[in-house]
Protein backbone atom coordinates (compact mmCIF):
# COMPACT_ATOMS: atom_id res chain seq x y z
CA UNK A 1 0.00 0.00 0.00
CA UNK A 2 1.56 3.21 -1.17
CA UNK A 3 0.90 6.55 0.37
CA UNK A 4 -1.04 9.12 -1.59
CA UNK A 5 1.92 11.47 -1.60
CA UNK A 6 4.19 8.87 -3.20
CA UNK A 7 1.58 8.03 -5.82
CA UNK A 8 0.87 11.66 -6.76
CA UNK A 9 4.51 12.81 -6.83
CA UNK A 10 6.19 9.73 -8.26
CA UNK A 11 7.64 11.58 -11.26
CA UNK A 12 9.08 14.37 -9.10
CA UNK A 13 10.59 11.89 -6.64
CA UNK A 14 12.17 9.93 -9.50
CA UNK A 15 13.58 13.18 -10.90
CA UNK A 16 15.03 14.07 -7.48
CA UNK A 17 16.46 10.57 -7.12
CA UNK A 18 18.10 10.67 -10.54
CA UNK A 19 19.48 14.17 -9.95
CA UNK A 20 20.91 13.17 -6.55
CA UNK A 21 22.45 10.03 -8.06
CA UNK A 22 24.04 12.11 -10.84
CA UNK A 23 25.45 14.68 -8.41
CA UNK A 24 26.74 11.95 -6.08
CA UNK A 25 28.49 10.03 -8.84
CA UNK A 26 29.86 13.26 -10.29
CA UNK A 27 31.30 14.21 -6.89
CA UNK A 28 32.88 10.78 -6.39
CA UNK A 29 34.31 10.40 -9.88
CA UNK A 30 35.24 14.07 -10.16
CA UNK A 31 37.13 14.03 -6.86
CA UNK A 32 39.08 10.93 -7.82
CA UNK A 33 39.91 12.32 -11.25
CA UNK A 34 40.88 15.71 -9.84
CA UNK A 35 43.16 14.18 -7.19
CA UNK A 36 44.83 11.96 -9.78
CA UNK A 37 45.33 14.98 -12.05
CA UNK A 38 46.82 17.04 -9.21
CA UNK A 39 49.24 14.26 -8.30
CA UNK A 40 50.29 13.80 -11.96
CA UNK A 41 50.83 17.54 -12.45
CA UNK A 42 52.76 17.79 -9.17
CA UNK A 43 54.89 14.80 -10.19
CA UNK A 44 55.64 16.32 -13.60
CA UNK A 45 56.54 19.69 -12.10
CA UNK A 46 58.80 18.07 -9.53
CA UNK A 47 56.94 19.41 -6.49
CA UNK A 48 55.40 16.09 -5.43
CA UNK A 49 57.60 15.93 -2.34
CA UNK A 50 56.25 19.11 -0.76
CA UNK A 51 53.25 18.79 1.52
CA UNK A 52 52.17 22.38 0.82
CA UNK A 53 51.49 21.52 -2.82
CA UNK A 54 49.06 18.71 -2.05
CA UNK A 55 47.71 19.75 1.36
CA UNK A 56 44.61 21.70 0.36
CA UNK A 57 43.28 19.25 -2.27
CA UNK A 58 43.94 16.25 -0.04
CA UNK A 59 42.20 17.85 2.93
CA UNK A 60 39.20 18.97 0.86
CA UNK A 61 38.71 15.62 -0.89
CA UNK A 62 37.03 13.78 2.03
CA UNK A 63 34.48 16.58 2.35
CA UNK A 64 33.54 16.36 -1.32
CA UNK A 65 33.47 12.56 -1.12
CA UNK A 66 31.18 12.72 1.92
CA UNK A 67 28.67 14.92 0.16
CA UNK A 68 28.83 12.64 -2.88
CA UNK A 69 28.08 9.60 -0.70
CA UNK A 70 25.32 11.54 1.07
CA UNK A 71 23.72 12.37 -2.29
CA UNK A 72 23.87 8.67 -3.24
CA UNK A 73 22.28 7.69 0.09
CA UNK A 74 19.50 10.23 -0.53
CA UNK A 75 18.95 8.88 -4.07
CA UNK A 76 18.80 5.29 -2.82
CA UNK A 77 16.42 6.27 -0.03
CA UNK A 78 13.96 7.79 -2.50
CA UNK A 79 14.34 4.83 -4.88
CA UNK A 80 13.73 2.44 -2.00
CA UNK A 81 10.59 4.33 -1.00
CA UNK A 82 9.27 4.13 -4.56
CA UNK A 83 10.11 0.43 -5.04
CA UNK A 84 7.41 -2.11 -4.34
CA UNK A 85 9.71 -4.81 -3.03
CA UNK A 86 13.32 -5.60 -2.48
CA UNK A 87 16.05 -4.97 0.00
CA UNK A 88 17.82 -1.66 0.43
CA UNK A 89 21.11 -1.43 -1.37
CA UNK A 90 24.46 -1.45 0.37
CA UNK A 91 24.90 2.31 0.48
CA UNK A 92 21.51 2.80 2.12
CA UNK A 93 22.12 0.03 4.65
CA UNK A 94 25.48 1.57 5.60
CA UNK A 95 24.68 5.26 5.15
CA UNK A 96 24.86 5.87 8.88
CA UNK A 97 28.42 4.56 8.94
CA UNK A 98 29.37 7.00 6.18
CA UNK A 99 27.94 9.80 8.31
CA UNK A 100 29.83 8.61 11.38
CA UNK A 101 33.08 8.48 9.38
CA UNK A 102 32.48 12.07 8.31
CA UNK A 103 31.95 13.03 11.95
CA UNK A 104 35.37 11.62 12.84
CA UNK A 105 36.93 13.48 9.91
CA UNK A 106 35.19 16.70 10.96
CA UNK A 107 36.43 16.37 14.53
CA UNK A 108 40.00 15.71 13.39
CA UNK A 109 39.91 18.77 11.13
CA UNK A 110 38.45 20.88 13.95
CA UNK A 111 41.23 19.82 16.31
CA UNK A 112 43.80 20.58 13.63
CA UNK A 113 42.39 24.08 13.05
CA UNK A 114 42.07 24.66 16.78
CA UNK A 115 45.70 23.71 17.35
CA UNK A 116 46.82 25.93 14.51
CA UNK A 117 44.74 28.81 15.88
CA UNK A 118 45.91 28.39 19.46
CA UNK A 119 49.60 28.14 18.51
CA UNK A 120 49.81 31.65 17.13
CA UNK A 121 52.52 33.43 19.10
CA UNK A 122 51.30 36.56 20.77
CA UNK A 123 53.41 39.03 22.66
CA UNK A 124 52.20 38.89 26.24
CA UNK A 125 48.66 38.76 27.60
CA UNK A 126 45.55 37.01 26.34
CA UNK A 127 44.44 37.56 22.80
CA UNK A 128 40.67 37.75 23.19
CA UNK A 129 40.17 37.71 19.43
CA UNK A 130 41.74 34.26 19.06
CA UNK A 131 39.89 32.98 22.15
CA UNK A 132 36.60 34.10 20.59
CA UNK A 133 37.49 32.50 17.25
CA UNK A 134 38.50 29.28 18.98
CA UNK A 135 35.33 29.10 21.07
CA UNK A 136 33.13 29.78 18.02
CA UNK A 137 34.96 27.05 16.12
CA UNK A 138 34.41 24.54 18.92
CA UNK A 139 30.75 25.45 19.46
CA UNK A 140 30.04 25.28 15.73
CA UNK A 141 31.74 21.91 15.44
CA UNK A 142 29.88 20.47 18.43
CA UNK A 143 26.54 21.61 16.97
CA UNK A 144 27.45 20.16 13.57
CA UNK A 145 28.49 16.84 15.12
CA UNK A 146 25.26 16.60 17.12
CA UNK A 147 23.16 17.28 14.01
CA UNK A 148 25.02 14.64 11.97
CA UNK A 149 24.79 12.09 14.79
CA UNK A 150 21.03 12.69 14.90
CA UNK A 151 20.73 12.22 11.13
CA UNK A 152 22.80 9.01 11.34
CA UNK A 153 20.60 7.63 14.12
CA UNK A 154 17.40 8.49 12.24
CA UNK A 155 18.72 6.86 9.07
CA UNK A 156 19.75 3.77 11.03
CA UNK A 157 16.26 3.47 12.58
CA UNK A 158 14.08 4.43 9.58
CA UNK A 159 15.42 1.96 6.98
CA UNK A 160 14.41 -1.16 8.99
CA UNK A 161 10.98 0.37 9.65
CA UNK A 162 10.42 0.91 5.93
CA UNK A 163 11.70 -2.61 5.18
CA UNK A 164 9.27 -4.09 7.71
CA UNK A 165 6.34 -2.05 6.43
CA UNK A 166 6.99 -3.34 2.90
CA UNK A 167 6.86 -6.95 4.08
CA UNK A 168 3.55 -6.42 5.89
CA UNK A 169 1.72 -5.41 2.72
Amino acid sequence: MKSRFLAENRWLLRLCSNAARFVGLLALLGTGTLLALIVVVAKMSGSIGTWETLRDPLLAAPLILFYGFLALVFAEFISYLLADEGEPRWILRHGDKVIYAYIVYSLVMTVQVALRTSNTPEAGGIDYHSVLNLSLLIVGSVVQVLIWVGIGIVLHKVVPIIRESKTLV
